[in-house]
């Protein structure tokens, strides 16, 4: 629930006219939540020997994290646009 409520309100943030930066916050919040899920496996991963899996998963989480905020910042913008406001 969390990680949408982020994702809205980058949305929010860029209709109302929010500079890009606003992504920042955003994409903090859906990677601190995918790193606190990941971080549950990390005794699993140290026991197989593969803990290195887990840092490229909390690179892959921050990308991903980036492109979520960064479309929806994109769809706030353009419904803003569109809307003349």
């Amino acid at each position: 629930m969390i990680a949408f409520l982020a994702i809205l309100a980058t949305s929010l943030a860029a209709f109302a006219g929010a500079p890009v930066w606003a992504v920042i916050p955003g994409v903090l919040v859906l990677t601190t939540i995918s790193i606190l899920e990941q971080r549950k496996l990390s005794a699993r991963f140290a026991a197989i020997g593969a803990s290195y899996m887990l840092t490229m998963a909390a690179w892959e989480s921050a990308g991903n994290a980036l492109l979520a905020c960064g479309g929806a910042y994109a769809v706030g913008t353009i419904v803003r646009i569109a809307s003349g406001l």
